[in-house]
């Protein structure tokens, strides 16, 4: 796990990328190289959790001289490894990547393919870079191309190339694109000619006078649909369970110890089971909430005690929460609240004990279990509902975004938007809105978050599953694949779990939010607002975090406070989104 970053340079200095992982060492604090050839630089920074004493990046293959930078874990690194040893490129250390570079040098492109895992990956070939992502964006990548200089830059974070900017600025279209889907979309980011790579693509990059940008290519076929005849319920029980225990077997993988994040729901309730069944160690476990007594902080406990695990609760304070907002707003580079201060503040205190931890993240959108999905129609509604909030303040959203909404929409006419629904989900509100914000502030107290339900083997068998046996029926709980498992192989162990609804990391700080958003209400209360913003974003605590998000990410004010913001709102003018 690390940072990664790299330039190709045609025009001016010598290409480097050691500024771009100075300013991302947080993601990888053990060791920080960069290998420079040519017009073409790249490196990264490691936190080691595979193979410590062996993996040292970039890492080259002398006989082809094709190196890589790599950032994630390649799960089946194991059978790769006896797939190359057959075709004569034995690998010599026991690191992954190792493993990444002899499959390019064995493969080529195709190699992508073969990948299993969590990944963000560059190829420098002799006359090319190639860039890719995993399938499900758990890794980032982004990029940039500054004609003017001559250059093209990437790395793991996109403030670190806006950093590169002496006057960066705030894409404007992202924010109205947000405000209909409550993410970017197709790659677009809050920085203004700053881009992710679209997870499952690859993306070629050459020089010979001027640089060359290939298009961005899936290296993966789409998602199989349900089958025409499904197999039994009861079939598809047994191959999720054990495809899930696979998985978790794999995602324990490591020189490290690994611990667990306990929401008191469902999803982080089974993965800590199955992981607390195969450690010959007690299980280490993580809760964060606003209070001992908040039902999700209760429930994680009693878990905990039932599967012998060594528990940690942090309780956070008003105070603390406010004092987290800033920085949890520059390190997700969005004014979005999704993953919230209390997970800022929980990876910290995990940082502070293990560099590898295991989270429930994707489980949800995987099998329908955000309250969303218990109305679909009423989902693509407020979906809607933003479109035209938009349209009122005369201003268009992306064409990714219209396409979004009118598949939603053609759906939900049917009869049936929830196969829609969940696909969407799967995509960008997925990748943007959870994983990056994960992926973020995990690494910002170096930690490696393990995403078990995001496993390649395990989306491919879910989502070839009929929807309505892997959701459950209309109006329910969601995740009824899930709940059959806990209650049929766990029973009361898991019971109470298996039937509450998890309030969701947000709401484990629901007093705090409710105060928060009554210091917005009050601050804004008689601060007139220019139509657009007013009309882009009513609720006044969307505008106190895009001013907030604006300082830290434009202005990069470390010192900024929510109390000062408030006033400073409370006391002048807010401006509209063309003034930001």
């Amino acid at each position: 796990m690390c940072a990664i970053a790299g330039c190709v340079s045609v025009a001016g200095p010598p290409p480097s990328c050691a500024g771009l992982l100075r300013r991302m060492r947080h993601r990888g604090p053990d060791s920080s190289g960069e290998l420079v050839r040519g017009p073409v630089a790249i490196g990264a920074a490691r936190l080691a959790i595979v193979a410590p004493g062996d993996g040292t990046q970039p890492m080259q293959d002398p006989a082809t001289g094709i190196a890589v930078a790599f950032n994630g874990e390649i799960y089946n690194a194991p059978e790769l490894r006896r797939a190359l040893a057959a075709a004569g490129h034995p690998c010599q250390g026991p690191s992954d990547t190792e493993v990444v570079l002899r499959a390019f040098a064995a493969w080529g492109d195709a190699a992508a393919a073969r990948l299993g895992g969590m990944f963000a990956i560059a190829v420098r070939y002799r006359d090319r870079l190639l860039l890719l992502r995993d399938r499900t964006g758990i890794k980032p990548l982004a990029f940039r191309v500054d004609e003017a200089g001559g250059r093209f830059l990437f790395a793991s974070e996109a403030r670190a190339l806006a950093a590169e900017n002496p006057a960066p600025r705030l894409d404007l279209q992202t924010l109205v694109d947000f405000a209909v889907l409550g993410v970017p979309v197709d790659g677009a980011t809050f920085f203004e000619a700053i881009t992710e790579l679209r997870p499952g693509h690859m993306m070629a990059v050459s020089w010979s006078g001027r640089i060359e940008i290939g298009p961005q290519r899936a290296f993966v076929p789409p998602d199989a649909r349900p089958a025409a005849d499904p197999i039994p319920q009861a079939d598809a029980d047994a191959r999720f369970a054990a495809t899930l225990g696979a998985a978790v077997d794999r995602h324990l993988a490591a020189a490290v110890e690994i611990v667990a994040c306990l929401s008191g729901g469902l999803d982080s309730a089974v993965l800590a089971t199955l992981a607390a069944e195969r450690l010959t160690a007690p299980l280490r476990t993580f809760t964060v909430a606003e209070s001992e007594d908040h039902p999700d902080a209760v429930a994680a406990a009693g878990l905990a005690r039932r599967i012998g695990a060594r528990h940690e609760r942090l309780f956070v304070s008003f105070e603390d929460f406010l004092d987290a907002i800033p920085a949890t707003l520059a390190l997700v580079e969005m004014p979005d609240l999704a993953a919230g201060p209390l997970f800022t503040l929980l990876c910290r205190r995990i940082g502070t004990h293990a560099r590898c931890c295991l989270d429930g993240e994707g489980a949800d959108e995987l099998m329908g279990g955000y309250r969303r999905h218990r109305d679909p129609a009423r989902s693509v509604a407020e979906i809607d509902a933003g479109l035209a909030r938009v349209r009122r303040a005369g201003l268009a959203p992306r064409d990714g975004v219209l396409a979004r909404v009118e598949r939603l929409r053609a759906e939900a006419a049917r009869g049936d938007a929830l196969p829609a629904l969940l696909d969407h989900d799967m995509t960008d509100p997925l990748e943007r809105g959870h994983l990056q914000p994960v992926d973020r502030l995990s690494m910002a107290a170096s930690v490696e978050m393990r995403v078990p339900y995001l496993d390649d083997q395990l989306v491919a068998l879910v989502r070839s599953l009929p929807v309505h046996d892997v959701v459950g029926p209309r109006g329910g709980n969601g995740k009824a694949l899930l709940r059959r498992l806990a209650r049929e192989r766990y029973g009361d162990r898991l019971a109470g779990i298996a039937r509450r609804p998890k309030l969701m990391m947000p709401e484990a700080a629901r007093g705090h939010l409710a105060r928060f958003r009554s210091l917005c209400r009050t601050a804004l209360a008689s601060t007139p607002v220019r139509d657009d913003l007013g009309a882009l974003l009513p609720d006044p605590v969307d505008r106190v975090l895009w001013e907030i998000f604006r300082i830290v990410a434009i202005e990069a004010e470390a010192a900024v406070t929510v109390p000062d913001v408030l006033a400073a709102l409370a006391g002048r003018r807010v401006a509209g989104i063309a003034a930001a």
